[in-house]
């Protein structure tokens, strides 16, 4: 007797874990009279120890700004780590150094934020990124003291290109001295934090409240850098510190923070450190759009620091600085998220919500492309296409949504990145889903094996091969049209006998197995 068979197609299923978007650029940089082997240092190499780091290496590029007024120059050198071509994490950290001019009276912020911006933007500066600007990877600026400024001013001048930053980060700002320009955060920041200090002693710059961020106001930090180079005013950043290094003892290069002092420099909602600070970063993935407010200020929650010019998710009103129109602005990807929560069967569409802005249409469309990738590096050359699509240009004033929903990935096994890239006019720019994707490949069907089919105790029995805890359905029929299922079982083996109750009622009955959900 012929038994005939069910086909049923392989399937993945893809969970999301994690809570990532990498692949990016960190701009740190310092205040006056600093550099960027005291404490940015031992801050930089401290990523890659992170459990939620996306990899095992970096790239740590220096970029240096040195010269006089009028003729300053930039240098790049990169001092740690592979090329970012070669990089597991596609992590890049800049060192932004101008501690060689930090101390002219002659040099702004401005004067520092020009080169650095035009060194992000660049596609020849680094040769061996093969023409691809740093600016191609979302970023996250961060400066102390009179570098709140110089960050403040790529993010404008950045702008003034189109070119949107992920984060901005502020530590103790301080602003309008040697002419240095008002701290501003942009239309074109998503987020930015401020953490600042005020003290009132004579002679130790402090910070202030910046409108737009995410404001919170350290206090009690003591056994930091009282008696140190650099005072009070460089606790901030030993605070930032202790949020990118968690764990006792963690070391910024001057200083040790103790389990002691976690206790009173953070907030109880702060966990010690390991939800504030760099717990908003990209890298560590924080809820932005969370209302705690663990500082207890006016205004304080962290998601003060969302951008609400458009409707990205924290609703809208004005709390960023108006930027002139760019003449020929880059595309950005601002925003990637699933639309959808829990499972997908291989062969469903894979819901997203892309939040997008570019030129106008018909000046050059941009084009959106998913790409999975089974590291967080969308440089290394591994990447295997998913869904490509023409957007409608948004213009500078706009920001768009764009709904695509292409179709799981073929049924491959591993863990995956979800990189979204958008290019126009020869410009690209990347962005990670938060998530990664997990691809496990369904359970194989279940069939019967053949040549099983007997009798047992006068009954007709057969041999389901299958996968333990799979769930069957048995059908039988008589004329291979009436097909009834009969009953459905659990597997408790890889080989399970089944036996018809009703066979003796027929003198022929054909059988077929389907594997189902959960009964």
């Amino acid at each position: 007797m012929q038994i005939p068979g069910v086909l049923i197609f392989f399937a993945v299923v893809i969970s999301m874990i994690g809570s990532l978007i990498a692949g990016g650029v960190t701009v740190m940089t310092h205040g006056y009279n600093s550099n960027v082997d005291g404490w940015i240092l031992p801050m930089a190499q401290r990523f890659t120890g992170r459990d939620d780091f996306p990899g095992d290496d970096l790239t740590c590029y220096v970029i240096e700004i040195g010269g006089s007024d009028g003729a300053y120059t930039t240098t790049v050198t990169r001092v740690g780590g592979p090329p970012p071509g070669q990089s597991d994490s596609g992590e890049i950290v800049v060192k932004l150094d101008w501690s060689s001019i930090s101390t002219a009276g002659s040099t702004s912020s401005t004067d520092v934020a020009i080169p650095a911006a035009a060194a992000l933007l660049s596609t020849t500066l680094i040769p061996e990124n093969g023409g691809r600007p740093l600016a191609e990877l979302p970023l996250h600026l961060l400066g102390h003291s009179r570098g709140s400024s110089i960050v403040s001013e790529i993010a404008r001048i950045l702008g003034g290109n189109g070119v949107w930053v992920d984060h901005m980060t502020l530590w103790d700002p301080v602003d309008n001295v040697f002419g240095d320009a008002t701290i501003g955060v942009w239309e074109n920041v998503l987020y930015a934090d401020n953490y600042y200090q005020q003290f009132n002693e004579f002679l130790i710059p402090q910070g202030r409240a910046v409108s737009g961020c995410y404001n919170r106001k350290l206090t009690s930090l003591s056994g930091g850098y009282a008696y140190i180079s650099g005072g009070k005013h460089s606790d901030v950043h030993a605070w930032y510190h202790g949020t990118v290094e968690l764990g006792a003892n963690a070391n910024d290069g001057f200083i040790n923070i103790t389990n002691t002092m976690r206790s009173t420099w953070y907030a109880p909602g702060e966990s010690a450190g390991a939800t504030a600070g760099f717990h908003y970063s990209r890298i560590a993935g924080g809820d932005r759009l969370s209302h705690a407010n663990p500082g207890g200020s006016t205004p304080g929650a962290v998601r003060d620091g969302y951008n609400r010019m458009w409707d990205l998710g924290g609703g809208i009103s004005v709390n960023r600085a108006n930027l002139p129109t760019p003449a020929d602005p880059w595309p950005n990807v601002i925003v990637a998220r699933r639309t959808t929560s829990g499972p997908l069967t291989g062969g469903t569409t894979l819901s997203l919500e892309i939040k997008y802005q570019s030129e106008t249409t018909g000046v050059g469309d941009p084009v959106l492309s998913l790409l999975l990738d089974p590291d967080s590096n969308p440089w290394n050359g591994n990447e295997i296409p998913l869904s490509s699509q023409t957007l409608t240009g948004s213009g500078f004033s706009s920001v768009l949504t764009a709904t695509p929903s292409p179709l799981s990935p073929a049924p491959t096994s591993g863990s995956y990145f979800l990189h979204t890239r958008i290019t126009e006019d020869g410009r690209t720019r990347y962005l990670n889903l938060r998530e990664p994707l997990v691809i496990t490949a369904a359970q194989p069907p279940p069939i019967i094996v053949p040549g099983s089919l007997r009798f047992e105790a006068g009954l007709f029995t057969l041999t389901i091969r299958g996968s333990t805890g799979q769930h069957v359905i048995i059908q039988a029929a008589t004329t291979l049209d009436d097909w009834q299922t009969i009953d459905t079982i659990t597997l408790i083996s890889p080989n399970q006998d089944f036996s018809d109750p009703d066979s003796p009622s027929f003198t022929k009955r054909f059988y077929r197995v389907a594997a189902v959900t959960a009964p």
